[in-house]
């Protein structure tokens, strides 16, 4: 079409053929009033089109949906209804009378969802306020400066089995079916044994070398009963907590089986990767803990391990997958009872060697770009929702470049052990003892951590105040 256009045009222009439009038609193969109506400028362009001429041009079908996808990207997404609604309004303030209600009709909506194919009408994830705004390119940036200079520093940038990513989850007992085949008009109902379910806390830690460190488990209850613990996996922790969830003396006792399991033929220190849980960094016999066994605790940015952590990005994605698919076919199978404590480890065993796979481990520091380092394994779409709340301040700087340029990651004071240090150099005895710093003492070391998160809080707090 575009080459038998373009015949016509230049024989036009020159006036020395004698080739007209049905010719032309006829040696393209093309019908002559397809030709000719392109020719004369009722269709513009040579892309195939059928059917009535929608009604908004081009050019605003465009702006329509990049401001669609701009919504989206922030964490606004409209429904079906509100585009319709919005094509409306849109067509009213550009007088361009395409639509005689308030609301553009179903089918110009059909049809302008078939013109952009790349829009769909799918399910959101629910994504809160505070991850929107903290997944900041500025501070994630920043932070992988840091974790990039302490790799180089730890002399462990190339070393997968030093690096090491913890974190928790919950396991509920409550299984449903996201999607199921029924009856058409007919109610569609699933059995399950109850309305909420109960929670117990599971806390794993892997390398990118895809190496699993003992688990520990949290009930919640107050005394721990044995036959709770049978079909643990191997090595594992089981205890109980007034709210089921994990506390600073129950990640304390964990951190010590942790540092048992560690290589002991490599003398260089190891990295953990961990969220800003209070149990974590507000605990000062983990610190020492880590201290003592050359480990040094590096702490995630707020509100950002949706994209950065590997348990999250990976392993509890299978975990859950899959706890969901064996809790469900359990249900089946009995009727609808619960799942005793008794039997929560006969479960869970069967989930975890499914899910606790180097491969799996693997792609989670691979897709975080934590192993190898790849800080663009983080798409810009990450950082879209955070420009909502972005602000300049009053010296020209953006909100979040502010608070980047004030914000000190909650690690351990620990100073890493290089490979060719001795034990005098580390501060380590011969009997294993720790030796106070003359310059600043573990206690103090932890008082300015504590003292700079108060600070960033305080911070943050004014900043939205302000608005």
């Amino acid at each position: 079409m575009e080459s038998a256009i373009a015949e016509f045009r230049a024989s036009a222009a020159t006036g020395t053929s004698n080739k007209n439009l049905r010719t032309i038609a006829r040696a393209w193969g093309i019908p002559k009033s397809t030709l000719q109506r392109r020719v004369s400028g009722k269709i513009s362009g040579h892309a195939h089109e059928s059917g009535k001429k929608p009604l908004m041009s081009v050019e605003a079908e465009n702006e329509l949906a990049d401001t669609i996808r701009m919504l989206a990207s922030r964490g606004f997404p409209l429904g079906a209804l509100e585009v319709r609604r919005l094509a409306a309004q849109y067509s009213a303030a550009n007088k361009l009378n395409c639509f005689k209600k308030d609301i553009a009709g179903y089918y110009w909506f059909r049809g302008f969802m078939e013109r952009h194919s790349d829009l769909r009408i799918k399910k959101p994830e629910a994504l809160s306020a505070g991850r929107a705004a903290g997944m900041n390119q500025v501070v994630v940036n920043k932070w992988f400066k840091e974790y990039e200079d302490l790799l180089q520093k730890l002399q462990i940038k190339d070393v997968p089995g030093h690096i090491w990513n913890c974190d928790e989850s919950g396991m509920v007992d409550h299984f449903e079916r996201q999607r199921a085949i029924g009856v058409a008009g007919i109610p569609t109902y699933q059995i399950t044994a109850n309305e909420k379910g109960q929670t117990v806390t599971v806390l794993t830690c892997f390398n990118a070398v895809g190496t699993y460190s003992p688990l520990l488990f949290v009930f919640k209850a107050k005394r721990l009963k044995s036959a709770w613990c049978i079909g643990a996996p191997p090595d594992s922790i089981v205890r109980v907590s007034d709210s089921g969830w994990i506390n600073a003396t129950l990640f304390a006792e964990w951190a010590e089986s942790f540092v048992k399991a560690l290589p002991k033929d490599d003398p260089r220190p190891h990295l953990l990767l961990l969220d800003g849980h209070s149990s974590h960094i507000f605990n000062l016999p983990f610190i020492e803990l880590m201290k003592k066994n050359n480990v040094y605790p590096f702490a995630f940015p707020a509100h950002c391990t949706h994209w950065l952590q590997p348990a999250d990005k990976s392993l509890f994605k299978s975990v859950k997958h899959n706890w969901n698919e064996q809790g469900w076919q359990m249900t089946k199978l009995s009727g609808g009872a619960g799942l005793q404590r008794a039997e929560f480890f006969k479960l869970f065993s069967a989930v975890w060697s499914k899910s606790a796979t180097v491969e799996i481990a693997q792609n989670g520091f691979r897709a975080t770009g934590l192993f190898p380092v790849n800080r663009g394994a983080i798409p810009d779409s990450a950082f879209a929702p955070s420009l909502t709340t972005d602000r300049v301040t009053e010296g020209g700087l953006p909100d979040s470049l502010a608070l980047a340029l004030t914000t000190v990651p909650v690690v351990s004071s620990v100073e890493p052990t290089p490979a060719t240090s001795t034990a005098a150099d580390t501060g380590v005895t011969e009997s294993g003892s720790v030796q106070d710093s003359p310059e600043c003492s573990s206690a103090q070391q932890v008082q300015v951590i504590l003292y700079n998160i108060q600070y960033n809080i305080r911070l943050r707090k004014s900043c939205q105040n302000a608005t």
